[in-house]
C-alpha cells in the first residue's frame, strides 16, 4: 500500500502578506481559563483533535491570551519552507536563554545568526561524535545493567535519563554530569516549565531548591569550561566546547556568558528527548513481543562478532524501523511555538503579524489518510512501497526547516545502540504486566514514574 499526500497539500494553502480574509475558527473553551487545561493534559491530542473538527487552522485560548495554530502536513511544508520568513523564535525560549545567563543560543535565533550558530556546532552535535565513541556508550549502558539486580523493578524514565546524560557529556564534551544529574533535572524542568511552556508559575523559581540547582548546574558548565581552557585540543579532537572557546577567542558571534550553556547544551538536549524516546520505545516493544523478538535477533547478531561498529548498526533494519514508529506513535516535540515576524494567509484565514503561534508538526503523525490506524505501533510502515515517512510533511519527530534537530543523527544512533545494549545485555518484564501507558505531558511528553520494567536476567 502506498501513501499519498491529500490532495489538499497538494494546492499550496498559503500566500505571503496581509490578507483580508478572515480570522480563523476559534475553540471553544472554559471561561477565564480558555483551553488551559487541554494544553496542559495533552498538547498534541487538544491539536489532533481541533485539526480533525476545525482543520488546519485555529485559534484557542489560554488565560487572557489568543494563539493561532496551524498543524496537518500543508503546514508543514510551509513551516519547512517559509519558516525563517514569517516566524521568529526569540519570544519562546528568551526566557531558558535568561535562566542559562546567556546572550545568544543556538534556539532563539533565527536568520543569518541562528545559521552561523548551526555551522558552529556542527560538528560537535555531528553523528560522527557518537560513532567515534561507541565503547563508551556501550560500557556505560552495561554500567547501568550492573548496577540493576535480577528481579527488581525501576522506574524507567529515571534511570534512562540519569544514563543518556552520562552518555552525551561523555561524548560531547568529555565528562558526564555525575553527581550533578539531579540538579540539572530540578533547574531544567523547572526552567522549562515557568519560563518556555508557562505550565508552572513564576514563584517556583525562588524556590530554595531550584536556586540551588541552578547554582549547581552553572557550576558544573563552569568546570567543564576550565577543564577545556587548561586542556585544550592538542592531542585530541577539538570537541563542543572547544569550538565555542574559540569562537570567543575570535569575537565571533559568541561572548564568554555564551559559554555555560554550550558546555550544559548535551544535557539538557538528551534530558528530555532521547531519554523520553528511549523510555517510549522501551515499552512500545514490550507490548509487541514480536518485534521485540526480533529486535533482540539483531541486538545478538551485533555483538555476535565483537564490539558494535557503526557499519554493523546501520544494518540493523529492525531496530532502526522500531525507533522510527517509536517516534511517529510517540513524539516528544508535538508542536513548535513561534510569534509570526509576517503576516499570510493560510488555508483561507489570515494570521497577524504579532499573533503567537503553534506549528502543530506532528499533528501529521495521526493523519489515517498519512499514517493509516494511526494509534497502531506498524513498523512496516517505513517499507516500500509504503514509505509513509518519505511523503512529504508527513514524519517530523525532529521538527522542520531552519530549526531541524541539529543533533538528530547522533540522537538516532545513540539511541539504537542504546536500545541494542539494553535488550542484548537484559530482558525485561513490564511491572505490573498490565500497566497502562500514562504519558506526562510537561515540560515534554514521557512516560509517567509509574512506568517499570522488571529485570528478569542479565548477560555477564
Amino acid at each position: 500500500m502506498s501513501v499519498t499526500l491529500p490532495s489538499t497539500a497538494n494546492k499550496m494553502k498559503w500566500v505571503s502578506g496581509p490578507s483580508n480574509a478572515p480570522l480563523p475558527p476559534m475553540v471553544r473553551g472554559l471561561p477565564l481559563l480558555g483551553n488551559v487545561l487541554d494544553l496542559a493534559d495533552d498538547v498534541l491530542a487538544f491539536m489532533v483533535k481541533q485539526y480533525q473538527t476545525l482543520g488546519s487552522v485555529f485559534r484557542f485560548k489560554v488565560l487572557n491570551e489568543t494563539y493561532t495554530a496551524i498543524a496537518g502536513p500543508e503546514a508543514n511544508l510551509f513551516f519547512a519552507r517559509e519558516g525563517n520568513d514569517h516566524f521568529r523564535s526569540k519570544e519562546f525560549w528568551e526566557g531558558m536563554d535568561e535562566e542559562l545567563g546567556a546572550k545568544t543560543t543556538l534556539i532563539s535565533t533565527d536568520g543569518e545568526v541562528h545559521a552561523r550558530l548551526r555551522q558552529l556546532e556542527k560538528a560537535g552535535y555531528g553523528k560522527s561524535v557518537v560513532e567515534a565513541h561507541f565503547p563508551e556508550v556501550v560500557a556505560l549502558t552495561q554500567q547501568t545493567l550492573a548496577g540493576w539486580s535480577v528481579g527488581t523493578s525501576r522506574s524507567v524514565l529515571s534511570s534512562i535519563q540519569d544514563m543518556v546524560t552520562e552518555q552525551l557529556g561523555t561524548i560531547t564534551v568529555g565528562r558526564g554530569p555525575g553527581d550533578y544529574v539531579a540538579d540539572i533535572r530540578t533547574f531544567v524542568r523547572t526552567a522549562l516549565l515557568v519560563r518556555v511552556t508557562r505550565q508552572r508559575p513564576g514563584f517556583l523559581l525562588h524556590l530554595p531548591a531550584y536556586r540551588r540547582a541552578k547554582a549547581r548546574s552553572h557550576e558544573l558548565g563552569q568546570k567543564i569550561i576550565e577543564q577545556h581552557r587548561r586542556n585544550p585540543p592538542i592531542d585530541r579532537e577539538p570537541n563542543l566546547v572547544d569550538d565555542a572557546l574559540a569562537a570567543v577567542a575570535r569575537g565571533e558571534i559568541l561572548v564568554e556568558d555564551d559559554l555555560i550553556p554550550m558546555a550544559l547544551g548535551p544535557y539538557i538536549a538528551g534530558l528530555d528527548t532521547a531519554s523520553n524516546t528511549i523510555a517510549f520505545a522501551l515499552y512500545a516493544l514490550h507490548l509487541h513481543p514480536e518485534v521485540l523478538a526480533r529486535v533482540r535477533t539483531e541486538a545478538a547478531e551485533l555483538f555476535a562478532a565483537g564490539p558494535p561498529t557503526p557499519d554493523r548498526l546501520r544494518k540493523a533494519d529492525v531496530l532502526h524501523r522500531a525507533l522510527l514508529e517509536t517516534m511517529r506513535r510517540y513524539p516528544i516535540a508535538p508542536a513548535v511555538q513561534r510569534t509570526v515576524v509576517k503576516p499570510f494567509e493560510f488555508a483561507g484565514y489570515r494570521v497577524d503579524a504579532g499573533q503567537r503561534i503553534f506549528i502543530g508538526t506532528t499533528v501529521a503523525h495521526f493523519i489515517p489518510e498519512l499514517h493509516p490506524d494511526p494509534y497502531r505501533f506498524d513498523i512496516d510502515r517505513y517499507l516500500p512501497p509504503r514509505n509513509e515517512h518519505r511523503v512529504p510533511g508527513a514524519f517530523a519527530p525532529f521538527s522542520l526547516g531552519a530549526h531541524t534537530c541539529l543533533g538528530a543523527g547522533l540522537a538516532e544512533t545513540q539511541i539504537m545502540l542504546t536500545l541494542a545494549t539494553l535488550l542484548h545485555f537484559g530482558r525485561f518484564e513490564i511491572d505490573p504486566p498490565d500497566y497502562k501507558l500514562k504519558v506526562r505531558a510537561s515540560p515534554t511528553p514521557a512516560p509517567d514514574n509509574r512506568f517499570k520494567l522488571r529485570l528478569v536476567e542479565k548477560r555477564v
